[in-house]
């Protein structure tokens, strides 16, 4: 009963922290393994500027265990914070191991490669 108590204590702690969990993404990727497919893109810091480079990115992406990420090359997406579209830097993902993730990029995204 103790162990219990102490797991419910630790999720509750865990769910007012803030953190990433799957009940609360704004999208969900799905891929095989091998499979490549776009996954986010960056915007400058500004609405209208230039956007990164993927090298400036990737040192940024949450470390994953079943994708590895590669440059989409430049794109667009519609900005909430800019009120429009804007120039962005695609970010693609290719699965490497089967499993899922939910990491913070600019969006939540749920990955889940099988």
């Amino acid at each position: 009963m103790k162990t219990v108590q102490i797991l419910l204590a630790g999720l509750a702690a865990l769910s007012v922290s803030g953190c990433v969990s799957a009940g609360n993404v704004d999208k969900t990727v799905e891929l095989s393994v091998g499979q490549t497919r776009h996954l986010t893109a960056y915007r400058a810091d500004s609405c209208g500027g230039t956007p990164p480079s993927f090298a400036a990115l990737a040192p940024r992406l949450p470390k994953s265990k079943v994708v590895r990420y590669s440059d989409g090359g430049p794109s667009s997406r519609n900005s909430r914070q800019c009120g429009r579209r804007v120039p962005t830097r695609a970010i693609n993902a290719t699965g490497i191991a089967k499993g899922e993730e939910v990491n913070r990029y600019q969006d939540t995204i749920r990955i889940v490669v099988r």
